[in-house]
């Protein structure tokens, strides 16, 4: 739990560089507190660390409220790390300290590309830990809780809002650098934290096997299945939990299993797809081709 807690600490002080020293200097709107920040800063000079403080709490209270402190506790470390982060980065650190010539197209563009490259990966490190950014990541979850709105789509959608009013406040070129940030972050993401795929199924034998299968339908909300197993030497008989999760989820059940059941036996294998509720829908079948008949040589017509 210590080493999760570290890294989650570690990727938050890494998106708090990305900000700080690449996002800011250069007015690149990459979507999400930050983005706000720099609108607000641009519009009413609104101090960057400042914003991102105040609406890190405003949001954590909203999400303890609503999505409870289950959810809230993932985003705890995020909201207390990143603001403070920030704040050391752009008070004590020389503004624009690589020296990018805010004047200058190419300029930006690298500054754009590594900040949202750098942020990416502060991302991926947090959910790879089960850590939460927190900040607009409560909105996501709120949309999915009430309107079964899937959290790409929300966030998609609000990045998209930040990026255009960044466009109305400081300029279209300015949100042009933010959309090639914004995408080189999602490819970070995509990269490090989801991988190929970031469907999973995980098999768990354990005598403790009511108890975990609780936290999976209760806490993660999974459909699971309960297979009735025995051993292979003596013929022991067990009960085998299997169930389908996405990635993020990876890190809490593994620490819950731990938790409940030191001596349980888990395998958690990475899947090429998981198709239906909740997951990927089926593919659209091909068409069928007509049915042909022929006949057989020597009996009557079949169909082919």
């Amino acid at each position: 739990m210590i080493k999760s807690w570290l890294f989650i600490a570690l990727g938050s002080i890494i998106i708090a560089v990305s900000t700080g020293i690449f996002l800011v200097p250069g007015n690149i709107i990459n979507g999400g507190l930050s983005g706000i920040a720099i609108i607000l800063k641009a519009t009413w000079n609104i101090p960057v660390d400042l914003t991102v403080g105040v609406l890190s709490v405003f949001l954590f209270g909203i999400g303890l409220l609503v999505l409870g402190w289950k959810f809230s506790i993932n985003t705890l470390i995020a909201t207390i790390v990143y603001p403070i982060s920030l704040t050391i980065v752009m008070r004590l650190v020389p503004y624009n300290p690589i020296g990018f010539d805010l004047n200058n197209d190419v300029h930006l563009l690298l500054a754009g590309i590594f900040g949202g490259a750098l942020l990416g990966l502060g991302v991926a490190i947090t959910f790879l830990f089960g850590g939460s950014t927190g900040g607009v990541d409560v909105l996501y979850f709120i949309m999915k809780k009430y309107f079964d709105v899937k959290q790409s789509i929300t966030a998609f959608l609000i990045d998209a809002i930040i990026i255009l009013s960044g466009m109305f406040a400081i300029g279209i070129i300015s949100g042009m650098y933010g959309i090639i940030s914004s995408f080189i972050s999602a490819m970070v993401i995509e990269m490090v934290f989801i991988g190929l795929s970031s469907s999973f199924l995980a098999t768990i034998i354990s005598t403790k096997w009511e108890e975990i299968n609780k936290f999976i339908q209760e806490d993660m909300e999974r459909g699971s299945t309960i297979i009735p197993v025995k051993g292979g030497y003596i013929g022991t008989p067990y009960q085998m939990i299997q169930v389908a999760f996405d990635r993020k989820e990876l890190a809490k059940l593994k620490e819950v299993v731990a938790l409940i059941d030191p001596k349980a036996f888990a395998i958690f294998t990475n899947v090429k797809s998981i198709n239906g509720y909740g997951f990927e829908p089926f593919p659209l079948s091909l068409k069928r081709h007509p049915t042909r008949r022929k006949k057989d040589h020597d009996g009557p017509k079949v169909s082919t």
